[in-house]
């Protein structure tokens, strides 16, 4: 059995768990179709990451990640 640290590759970000969950709730899929809402739900959620990451190459490196993602699905 292999047993992996998944909180050691855990990157620093400006956030409590109660704020992004508080963040992640305000994501608005009212409009968006029910196949496309798993894409919207990441999307906000890299949208987060990418603003509240400590470290400011990763959190670039996100940024740039959701804007690549976005072009390739629209």
């Amino acid at each position: 059995m292999t047993v992996t640290n998944k909180q050691k590759d855990a990157l620093p970000a400006d956030l409590t768990l109660h704020e992004l969950g508080k963040a992640m709730s305000q994501v608005d899929l009212s409009s968006v179709s029910p196949h496309q809402r798993e894409k919207a739900i990441f999307d906000h959620f890299t949208r987060i990451m990418g603003d509240t990451l400590v470290d400011k190459d990763k959190a670039k490196e996100v940024k740039l990640s959701r804007k690549l993602r976005q072009q390739l699905w629209g």
